[in-house]
């Protein structure tokens, strides 16, 4: 015996046209929808780039707030922002940090400057003063307002000179000769030289705190004619030549 079987009835035409159309009406809002959220996302993402220039270029949130400066303190730190003259408020990124550098190069005791972006809101300015080695002699023989480096580098320093500086009598390539000569001296001699003198780079003359003078020539050999010199100091002159540290002479001027 089998079972009864039950005929499906048939869905009128006007049914079936009312579902082709949903079908198609949602497969073309689907597309819609995507091109839809691919404007909004592209929307977005100016909004947010243009927020972000805004911020970054033109807005006081990444502003220059505080200014710093490394290397130096006191009156020469201040002398460096005086200089540099970095204004405050200003937006980070559209900071010149070129002129503020060159200006404070400009000051001759700094020797190197370089202005960094601290980010966010703070400049900082790291300074490499001059250091002086020796001062240079006034006309009346002593010490005067400007000091010089290793490197020959005449300058006027903030603030009073550090004391025991040896004074120097020169210019030009005696200058500089007589800065290098300083320099090589080792370190149990060059607290001994009150003053420097040279004309040319062969010349230079050293005199000691005992009031003796030392012939010393040029910068070459200077371990040389140091250790000459110590041996001939054993015996007491007034004038010790070691210009040619293979052929030393002393002799008495007094």
């Amino acid at each position: 015996m089998t079972a009864p079987t039950v005929a499906r009835p048939e869905r009128p035409p006007s049914d079936r046209s009312r579902t082709s159309r949903t079908g198609e009406e949602l497969s073309d809002r689907r597309p819609r929808r995507r091109r839809r959220l691919r404007v909004a996302v592209i929307l977005l993402a100016v909004l947010l780039a243009a927020a972000a220039v805004w911020m970054i270029w033109f807005s006081s949130v990444l502003a220059v707030k505080d200014v710093r400066v490394v290397g130096v303190d006191g009156s020469r730190a201040q002398a460096v922002l005086d200089a540099a003259a970095i204004p405050v408020g200003v937006a980070m990124a559209r900071m010149d940090a070129d002129t503020p550098q060159r200006a404070v190069l400009a000051l001759r005791w700094v020797q190197a400057a370089e202005v960094r972006r601290g980010w966010p809101t703070e400049v900082v300015i790291a300074v490499t003063p001059r250091v002086p080695i020796a001062g240079i002699a006034s006309a009346t023989g002593t010490s005067g307002r400007s000091a010089v480096d290793a490197q020959g580098v005449v300058f006027d320093p903030v603030g009073a000179l550090p004391k025991g500086l040896p004074n120097v009598s020169a210019e030009g390539v005696g200058l500089a000769s007589a800065m290098a000569v300083l320099a090589s001296l080792p370190a149990d001699l060059a607290p001994r030289v009150v003053s420097l003198s040279a004309s040319t780079r062969d010349d230079v003359d050293l005199t000691l705190r005992s009031g003796d003078l030392v012939h010393w020539g040029s910068a070459e050999q200077a371990e040389a004619k140091a250790q000459v010199l110590r041996a001939l100091m054993r015996h007491k002159a007034d004038v010790y030549d070691v210009t040619a540290p293979e052929l030393p002479t002393t002799f008495r001027a007094r």
